[in-house]
């Protein structure tokens, strides 16, 4: 038998006896870094058996001497137990990293963006590889003794990047294959990076916009009558008449979109009139029906009432019935 086969013996031999140990490592170090500011989705596993055979061979066995057989194979394999971060935008990527000092100290780092940003002729996914553990002496930590000789190898991915590494692997491509197709991949690689950069953009452009909301109400911005309605010239008028309500952004742009289905090229100056005209007889239906109705089903009464024709449908037959009642 040889020293390789032998060590291999070894390895395996101690890997099933840690693996329970490793498991529950994976489920705790999941558990503190989802805690971590930024961090929108963690996984974990424990890297197999089998892959860290071949992972072995392939970095590390020619490195060693073959007289050498005194090496365990577990020394080499750093990644065991592997963590994923998932973040929304690149930007976060390094404030996840910062805020990690809490807990870890860094013993190596790989980042792979920066790898791909200094070549053009290669073509992967995106993402910065962290090998960590924990700090000495953490306090309030549950499970900190059990499991600070650990370490674990962390990676943090925007969504677009986790994406891209998804496909990245199932297509299972190899450096030697066809030119034409190697192109194809790295144009679809060169898309994956773009999407990256504009899905920042646009949430930045997006906080401008409600940076402006935000100065537009301190200031008692003008309403600008001739202005189709949109979710930010919603929230404008919305928070003047409501303005300790959380409006969710999804929900408010499914409200915009069902408003303007009603009335294609409604204003934000008619939004506030039907407000203005309307929110003092609707706060009287709340009182008749002895029911607090949220925002949301405020304005619907006022929008309604302001015009009955194009608003018919934006009241539920149970509500156009309240409506009538109060009324006569």
């Amino acid at each position: 038998m040889s020293v390789l086969e032998k060590k291999i013996i070894e390895f395996k031999n101690w890997y099933e006896s840690q693996l329970s140990y490793h498991e529950a490592s994976v489920q705790f170090f999941s558990e503190l870094i989802s805690t971590i500011p930024r961090v929108e989705t963690v996984s974990g596993r424990t890297k197999s058996f089998e892959e860290s055979v071949s992972k072995f061979k392939r970095k590390y066995l020619s490195q060693i001497s073959p007289n050498n057989n005194r090496y365990q194979i577990s020394n080499y394999i750093t990644d065991l137990v592997g963590i994923r971060a998932v973040c929304f935008y690149s930007e976060d990527v390094n404030e996840i990293r910062r805020n990690l000092k809490k807990y870890f100290r860094e013993i190596e780092i790989t980042d792979k963006s920066n790898q791909l940003e200094k070549t053009d002729d290669k073509f992967g996914y995106k993402s910065v590889h962290l090998q960590l553990a924990l700090k000495s002496r953490l306090k309030g930590i549950t499970g900190y003794d059990k499991f600070k000789k650990v370490k674990i190898e962390l990676q943090i991915r925007t969504v677009i990047q986790d994406a891209w590494s998804i496909l990245d692997h199932k297509i299972k491509y190899k450096k030697s294959i066809p030119q034409n197709l190697k192109r194809r991949i790295n144009r679809l690689s060169a898309l994956f990076e773009i999407a990256d950069d504009e899905f920042l953009n646009i949430q930045k452009e997006i906080s401008q916009e409600e940076i402006k909301i935000s100065k537009r109400l301190k200031k008692g911005g003008k309403i600008e009558k001739s202005k189709t309605l949109d979710v930010f010239r919603f929230l404008f008028i919305a928070l003047k008449y409501f303005p300790k309500y959380n409006f969710i952004e999804f929900k408010v742009d499914g409200f915009v979109q069902e408003i303007l289905i009603q009335k294609d090229g409604f204003t934000e100056g008619e939004l506030n009139e039907a407000l203005q005209n309307n929110l003092s007889l609707v706060n009287a239906i709340e009182i008749y029906i002895k029911q607090d109705l949220n925002p949301y089903s405020k304005i619907r009464y006022c929008l309604f009432k302001q015009d009955m024709k194009s608003f018919y449908d934006i009241l539920s037959s149970h509500q156009r019935e309240v409506f009538i009642s109060f009324s006569r």
